[in-house]
């Protein structure tokens, strides 16, 4: 099979067909906005932690402890709703899980032990636990292969967006109105987002209908068998370069304002604006490689290159700047790292997810992709807490966080490593019919 074929069998019908590109940047538009809505409910249990756990009484590994209890569930629910969504619309799905995101805020908001506020978390992490994969399937239904970097990118980049622009807006009605009204804030957006979903969300001309999982059009090959789709080389090389990323998220999301105020000395509130910074380069570094990657594909480069190779060479080199972080003692330089590190690690989005799309039929896409997000975000659940530890045993609040950063590096580097030599999604895919070859 050519590169061009196998850029072009998932393309189920012409890029002329109704839903054209208007359709499918809006849908994306909303769909980022999910992200915003998710990602800024990681980054409010950092955002409240100094006071919340001033007002709890909690010490900093009991603190880490809420911050895992998010992904107690969390992989659970994304790899048991993602196969659901194989017969249910993920429409109807995400909008559950948007519902169920403002619901979730509520026992954080009347907490008067850290018991609800630990309740709060698990059930906010279940109903984020599906979102990524399930926004992932409907993203790649309006794009084909070629041109699924940059909408990914774009989607991973509303987790920058959440830090940098709405971030500081949130420490603000924190510092004025107290812990509590940060999760107010966070369920009606919650709310909002669902209203607006319920609208506008809708699959596009590249997935599978829902409900024809389980059954293969004739002369089409519609399955693979689970164990050859998740036991290949790519899978296991994107799935430890994921969960690599995901235990360093894990960490900015629950330590990095706490970082900021008890390591380099900063206020809440500069602390609150500086929250984004490590992800502005990301947005930079999204944009950029998903470009780049589809326009490889595009002239007929292998995913092997394009995905694999420039994938692993991102994590090799944010991991190196991380390894880095304990050698600098003043705030700029290592805000400055810090920045190049995380902004460099979070392209490994743009280059896993379509390369584990790439392994199955449209029809599988939503059971993969939650199988990829729910395993791999088990991370979350160590890493918080591992900081936490380290933290409560260092010397100086300044050693516990490089530490944190030192071995999230080295973590970083040997899985950019791996990545590189592990993923050729075009040696791993599935083999699709010849009427599978549909030009786009």
């Amino acid at each position: 099979m050519t590169v061009n074929e196998n850029l072009a069998h998932d393309a189920a019908i012409p890029r002329s067909a109704p839903g054209g590109a208007a359709r499918a940047w809006g849908v994306t538009a909303v769909l980022v906005l999910s992200a915003v809505v998710v990602f800024l409910d990681k980054a409010l249990l950092g955002l409240v932690a100094k006071p919340m756990s001033a007002e709890l009484g909690m010490s900093a590994a009991g603190f880490g402890s809420l911050g895992s209890a998010s992904y107690l569930l969390f992989g659970a629910t994304c790899i048991a709703v993602s196969f659901a969504a194989q017969r249910i619309s993920p429409r109807w799905v995400l909008l559950v899980c948007g519902l169920l995101w403002a619901a979730g805020q509520v026992p954080a908001v009347v907490a008067a032990t850290g018991g609800m506020l630990y309740a709060s978390r698990i059930l906010v992490g279940a109903a984020e636990g599906p979102a990524n994969p399930l926004s992932m399937t409907v993203l790649y239904s309006w794009f084909p292969n070629e041109r699924r970097g940059l909408p990914q990118a774009l989607y991973t980049a509303g987790a920058a967006i959440a830090k940098i622009a709405m971030a500081p807006l949130l420490t603000l009605i924190i510092i004025g109105f107290g812990w509590r009204a940060g999760f107010l804030t966070v369920g009606a957006l919650a709310l909002g987002w669902s209203l607006l979903w319920l609208a506008t969300g809708r699959l596009g001309p590249y997935g599978a209908a829902s409900g024809r999982a389980g059954r293969s059009r004739p002369g089409q090959a519609d399955r693979v068998p689970w164990r050859r789709a998740l036991l290949n080389r790519t899978f296991i090389g994107c799935f430890i370069a994921y969960f690599a990323q995901n235990a360093l998220a894990a960490i900015v999301f629950t330590w990095l304002p706490s970082y900021f105020e008890n390591a380099l000395g900063f206020s809440p509130e500069v602390a609150g604006s500086l929250f984004g910074l490590p992800s502005a380069l990301g947005i930079v570094a999204l944009v950029a490689t998903g470009a780049v990657t589809d326009r490889l594909l595009r002239r007929g480069v292998s995913s092997r290159r394009a995905r694999g190779l420039l994938g692993g060479a991102c994590l090799v080199g944010a991991g190196i700047l991380l390894t880095c972080l304990p050698l600098i003692h003043t705030p700029l330089p290592a805000i400055a790292l810090l920045m190049l590190g995380y902004g460099i690690s979070v392209t490994v989005n743009t280059f896993a997810n379509p390369a584990v799309a790439e392994l199955v039929p449209a029809a599988q896409r939503a059971g993969i992709l939650g199988v990829f997000s729910g395993l791999s975000v088990s991370a979350g659940i160590a890493s918080p807490v591992i900081t936490g530890w380290l933290l409560d045993r260092a010397t100086t609040p300044e050693a516990g966080y490089t530490t944190a950063f030192l071995l999230s590096g080295i973590l970083l580097v040997v899985a950019g490593a791996l990545f590189a030599l592990l993923v050729d999604p075009e040696r791993d895919r599935h083999v699709p019919a010849r009427s599978d070859h549909v030009l786009a």
